[in-house]
């Protein structure tokens, strides 16, 4: 393995291995700050170092900055495996990382057997690639398990526990499919009926999962080790709630350049890597359908709009869901929870991954009176991109439905 890979997997700890034996063999510019900068003013030194100075520099700027946002990262809770579970949910170890060992958690079918061919779902939990665990499914897993799947929720590293950035997740994300497929026949799954999905950064891990070349991820040197790279996941259906979908949105960049060098990573080493990782970069016309949900008051809603209109321009079948006024992680509780499964289920049904049958409650999730009073302070002041006459024109002219806000009320 070359020692580009090995600081690709092992994150800062690698960085600082090679600071110390190679020391700086260039001499760095000086910071031009006084205090912590704001992300544009990062941006603009980031753009204004020259190929002389850049590493030495980005070295500096973790030392200086960086270091301290380690050591305050570090200094979260280790990571806490989901604590839910069913009797018929099952743990296995897929993968072995130089931070941690990653499992994942089956949730099986009423009645299944290992001779069966049954669909399988795949589902990422959210939390910016930097926190979060694989309970966030459970209920939307159990209930799929209930309608015939075999429902998988894996792990992935996440920064704040493993000091990683989004393309480590992404290709653990491959290594669960990998590891899943070569383990059909003891799942009982059918390798050709396999449905990837997830909300935040869990609907990026299926949008990319959905759309990107494998082997040219594997190229790129984004691979698990033991991956058995002869398998090339065949996925048949994208479940995208609230994803991130665009590496480089304008309007809503995750501003990864920032958090490379935070880490004391050169974002130059990383960008055409983190353009084969863009989901909505890597469309095309023989892409999986998806099904995407999202509000207008979610921080990606532009990005999200862009995935409908090219998915149609392509002529791949996208069904999309956008709800007035909601904001991120809607869908986590009811009586959210309850429509969006809904939603979900109809698009597997309308693909031909599950059946009309066997008819089953949809999941229901309360959320605590104190939380909700926190979400509604926390999103209080998020922005309506809806009420942006400029994204009004773009969803008339691509003839996009905007759902009623607390349309389920309306309903009653």
């Amino acid at each position: 393995m070359c020692f580009k890979t090995q600081l690709c997997r092992s994150g800062i700890f690698g960085l600082l291995v090679l600071v110390s034996i190679i020391g700086s063999p260039v001499t760095a510019q000086d910071l031009p700050f006084t205090k912590q900068p704001t992300r544009k003013e990062m941006r603009d030194w980031l753009h204004s170092l020259t190929p002389e100075n850049r590493k030495a520099s980005i070295r500096q700027f973790y030392e200086q900055y960086g270091r301290k946002f380690v050591e305050r990262t570090l200094n979260q809770k280790r990571y806490a495996a989901p604590a839910q579970s069913d009797d018929d949910t099952r743990q296995f170890m897929f993968k072995q990382t130089p931070q941690r060992d990653l499992n994942l958690f089956v949730d099986y079918p009423k009645g299944w057997k290992a001779s069966d061919k049954r669909p399988a779902i795949v589902l990422w939990h959210g939390g910016g690639f930097t926190q979060g665990n694989a309970g966030q499914f459970y209920h939307q897993a159990n209930y799929f398990a209930e309608r015939g799947a075999v429902c998988f929720r894996p792990e992935y590293r996440i920064r704040d526990v493993d000091m990683t950035l989004p393309h480590s997740a992404i290709e653990d994300g491959v290594s669960a499919v990998r590891w899943i497929i070569e383990r059909a026949e003891e799942f009982g799954i059918d390798p050709d009926r396999i449905v990837v999905g997830g909300g935040s950064a869990g609907g990026s891990m299926a949008s990319s999962i959905g759309t990107a070349d494998v082997k040219k991820l594997a190229d790129m040197e984004c691979v698990g080790e033991e991956d058995n790279q002869s398998i090339v996941p065949r996925i048949a259906g994208m479940l995208l709630y609230n994803p991130f979908v665009d590496f480089f949105e304008p309007t809503s960049q995750r501003h990864i350049e920032e958090e490379m060098i935070f880490l004391g990573y050169d974002p130059e080493d990383y960008r055409a890597l983190y353009h084969e990782i863009s989901g909505i970069e890597k469309l095309h016309k023989k892409s999986p359908p998806s099904v995407i949900m999202f509000g207008t008051r979610d921080a990606f809603y532009v990005q999200q709009l862009r995935w409908i209109v090219k998915c149609r321009e392509l002529g791949i079948t996208c069904t999309d869901y956008v709800y007035k006024s909601e904001v991120h992680s809607w869908y986590n509780n009811s009586p959210h929870i309850e429509y969006t499964t809904h939603n979900a289920n109809e698009f597997l049904i309308s693909i031909g991954l599950l059946n009309r049958e066997p008819d089953v409650e949809l999941p229901h999730k309360i959320i605590n009176p104190n939380r909700m009073t926190i979400q509604e302070d926390k999103y209080s002041n998020k922005k309506d991109w809806d009420a942006l006459s400029k994204y009004q024109q773009y969803v008339k002219d691509h003839n996009i439905t905007i759902i009623p806000y607390k349309h389920y009320e309306q309903a009653r």
